[in-house]
């Protein structure tokens, strides 16, 4: 199965740089209850996620359509990975 480089329902591009993570988060800041983790564990999340079968586009996961370079960011998310959460 091939995928191409953008979302499928929006055609807008999935991937996002580390500019446009930082960007977003730095948006985020005045959000209240929005904690993220150390730049360990993200690292670590990123590395469980990108080993996934279920990754798409190298960016998004299949189970929440989220993508993971967000997600694996924030201190009080799961993987969603069903019946076993793999972080």
């Amino acid at each position: 199965m091939s995928y191409s480089d953008k979302c499928e329902a929006c055609s807008v591009s999935v991937h996002l740089s580390p500019e446009e993570v930082e960007k977003i988060f730095g948006k985020m800041t005045g959000v209240k209850n929005i904690k993220t983790v150390s730049e360990d564990e993200y690292k670590k999340r990123m590395d469980i996620c990108m080993g996934c079968e279920s990754l798409l586009f190298n960016t998004t996961c299949r189970h929440c359509g989220c993508l993971i370079q967000i997600k694996a960011k924030l201190k009080h998310a799961a993987c969603p990975y069903p019946y076993k959460p793999k972080w």
